[in-house]
């Protein structure tokens, strides 16, 4: 076969393997269109001002990387700083070393050239020897790479985890704030691979910026040499050119990797979060047998995820196709041509160490081709990698915006500033939905320190998704009054709670309301959280903070006839997994004696004792009100009335009303609705008997039985 035939069938053969891959894709696209339309589209994502779209390399990203990189600035003297000298350092090294090991293979070549066996063995032990010292730095360099992305990574994390804790960020951005989705993924996995992304191509770029410079000068110092060859103007020009050529090619051709690595996170973020929220409501799924629904729920979410990863891995099939070959076999071709440029055109006398074993100096010039090659080697991966890091860059991006996105909402949420981003629902879907106010308008209402009272003025309770609740809220409870709170689901009951805590913003009006630290929320279902019993009877103290010996912990407990607790689980200092270990009841009156402990000027009590018997919540009641605690108080039971002087309800309909509790009237209104009550439910068995005795009569109609 001949060399044309050859070419011609390998030509062919390429041209075709391109066609049917651009035939494979649209196939595969066709494919996806009709998958979608057939099962629906996709969980629509909302996007935040930050949108993904935005994302690229430009001033913008450059901006929010020098906000973000103020934040873990090594300081002269701290271990950031020595770890950042040292990574330097060593990247200094390995340039050095390179270029001394570049003139040891061209000695190898020269002592095998001249067969020469005594300086082939001496420069074979001096690479070796060479050799430790240079493994060493490279490990070196990975090591401290290490450390450094630790490093920052934990500066990073702590101010995260201060703006997050802050002000009841972590309370608002999930409750009041839409933007973002998954603050979890947020604080750990964007962080990490932000501190690892940077940290590692901040050794991509300064070890080829020191290879080029200092490899340029070595280069140039052997162009020098050679005073009557050329290429001393020449190379470096055509250098440049070529580099120049590369760099618009690739950077026309690059896909926008930030955003593609952008979604990419996020959809993985939604799904984690889709995980997490299966394991929370296992039992209730498990009850139901729901596992269909959150089974199909799942695999479309990684349906999405999947989408976006085959999408990134098909952008980079041909961009890496074309970076290889114009930085590998492209580049490789130039730089034989810029490394024959000054041996070929030079025309003065041979350099020789041997006149008589080597007159024409061959085993100089391949000494000194073997090294200009290395060298030249070397700096084009150097660039290769500058370039290459285009790429790099743009994913650096993408993971910049998503920390500067978090730090950003963190900041707005602590100052209440909020963003709603609404959720987009089916066309044909039809849903009765409450007045509403606009979302992301900014609360204008006062909050007010009082001494001890608690006064709202015109005050209107609205959810985060800008339901009004209630138009316009005004009363006054003093600490000497005990207020009941009564109406239906949804009416504003645990709404006014969150309210007056501060939890919910303030739209217009004014709350006087004495410091957060008078209230104490006690809810159905209390938190219990990690450590010893000791620890769930204090919280949120800490035991560097308790103020209460044993015995006083043991008189709390014994308030809601809890004491049995410490001899059967071993102690005030067993720890123990509460959340499961403790029944309901057990659990509330935990919650109650952590009441006892703080002793708030105001107990914000919603259902808390649903699990608890009747004469043991009438003991507590009454011992809070001896202690002095103001009680307002969510329940449905009759029961505790009694224990309370005022009446705040809410009829489910933005109307409300307060006044004094009269006990003996609201029991008799109670009893008479019950009896009413017992009355209708017999009506329909009354009705359905009389059916039964028309038909036996022969009847047709119960009027005719009548």
């Amino acid at each position: 076969m001949s060399r044309r035939v050859k070419i011609l069938f390998v030509s062919s053969s390429f041209t075709l393997i391109i066609y049917l891959l651009r035939r494979y894709r649209r196939y595969l696209l066709r494919k996806t269109r009709q998958t979608s339309v057939t099962q629906g589209s996709l969980i629509n994502i909302p996007s935040s001002s930050s949108s993904s779209s935005g994302i690229s390399v430009n001033k913008r990203f450059l901006n929010q990387l020098l906000v973000i990189i103020r934040i873990f600035n090594p300081r002269f003297g701290s271990d950031a700083f020595f770890l950042l000298i040292t990574h330097v350092t060593t990247l200094i090294s390995r340039t050095f070393l390179s270029i001394y090991i570049a003139r040891l293979e061209g000695a190898i070549v020269k002592s095998l050239v001249q067969r020469n066996l005594r300086d082939f063995i001496r420069t074979i032990c001096i690479f070796l020897t060479v050799a430790v010292p240079s493994s060493f730095i490279n490990s070196l360099i990975r090591y401290t790479e290490s450390k450094l992305a630790l490093a920052f990574r934990t500066k990073l994390t702590r101010y995260a985890y201060d703006s997050y804790f802050r002000n009841q960020t972590y309370f608002r951005v999930s409750n009041l704030d839409s933007r973002l989705l998954t603050p979890d993924q947020n604080l750990t996995d964007d962080i990490e691979t932000f501190a690892s992304t940077l940290t590692h191509l901040f050794s991509q770029l300064t070890k080829p910026f020191l290879d080029v410079a200092i490899i340029t000068w070595t280069l140039v110092r052997m162009v020098q040499q050679k005073k009557t060859a050329r290429g001393l103007r020449e190379v470096p020009i055509l250098t440049i050119m070529v580099i120049f050529l590369t760099f618009w090619a690739l950077r026309k051709l690059s896909p926008r990797f930030g955003r593609l690595v952008s979604e990419e996170a996020k959809r993985r973020g939604l799904l984690r979060f889709a995980h997490t929220r299966i394991i929370a409501n296992a039992e209730e799924i498990a009850f139901f047998d729901g596992h269909e629904v959150e089974k199909n729920w799942i695999l479309k979410l990684y349906n999405q995820l999947r989408e976006q990863t085959n999408l990134i891995i098909k952008k980079k099939l041909w961009f890496i196709m074309l970076e290889q070959f114009l930085m590998k076999y492209f580049w490789h071709s130039c730089g034989m041509i810029f490394i024959a440029i000054p041996l070929l055109s030079y025309d003065g006398p041979p350099t020789t160490d041997d006149p008589i074993g080597d007159p024409l100096g061959i085993s100089t010039r391949t000494q000194e081709f073997t090294v200009s090659k290395n060298l030249l080697s070397s700096g084009a991966d150097a660039v290769e990698r500058i370039i290459s890091s285009y790429k790099e860059i743009a994913e650096l991006a993408g993971r910049t915006n998503r920390v500067y996105t978090m730090l950003h909402v963190f900041d707005e949420c602590a100052n209440e500033r909020y963003r709603r981003i609404s959720m987009t629902i089916d066309d044909h879907t039809s849903i009765d939905m409450k007045r509403k106010v606009i979302l992301n308008q900014q609360a204008e209402g006062q909050i007010i320190e009082s001494d001890e009272n608690i006064i709202v003025e015109n005050v209107p309770i609205i959810t985060p998704n800008g339901d009004i609740i209630v138009e316009s809220l005004s009363l006054k409870i003093i600490p000497t009054m005990h207020v009941l709170i009564t109406g239906p689901n949804g009416c504003g009951k645990s709404s006014f709670f969150r309210l007056i805590r501060g939890l919910w913003p303030i739209y217009s009006g004014r709350l006087y309301r004495p410091n957060p630290s008078n209230f104490f929320l006690i809810p159905q279902k209390p938190y219990m959280c990690p450590g010893t019993l000791r620890d769930q009877i204090i919280y949120p103290h800490t035991i560097d903070q308790t103020f209460a010996n044993d015995d006083q912990l043991m008189e709390m407990l014994h308030y809601v006839e809890l004491q049995y607790i410490v001899q059967r689980e071993g102690g005030l200092n067993a720890e123990r997994d509460w959340k499961d270990i403790l029944s309901g009841g057990e659990k509330q009156r935990l919650g109650l004696a952590r009441m006892f402990y703080h002793k708030p000027k105001y107990a914000l009590l919603d259902e808390c004792t649903s699990a608890v018997s009747i004469d043991v919540e009438g003991k507590i009641y009454e011992r809070a009100k001896q202690l002095g605690i103001s009680l307002l108080t969510i329940t449905h039971r009759p029961s505790l009335w009694a224990y309370h002087t005022h009446l705040l309800q809410f009829n489910g309909e933005g109307q409300w009303t307060f006044e004094v509790l009269n006990t003996e009237k609201r029991l008799t209104l109670k009893g008479e609705k019950e009896r009413l009550e017992a009355q209708l439910a017999g009506v329909p068995a009354i009705q359905q008997r009389l059916s039964e005795l028309c038909h036996l009569l022969g009847e047709d109609t119960i009027d005719n039985c009548k």
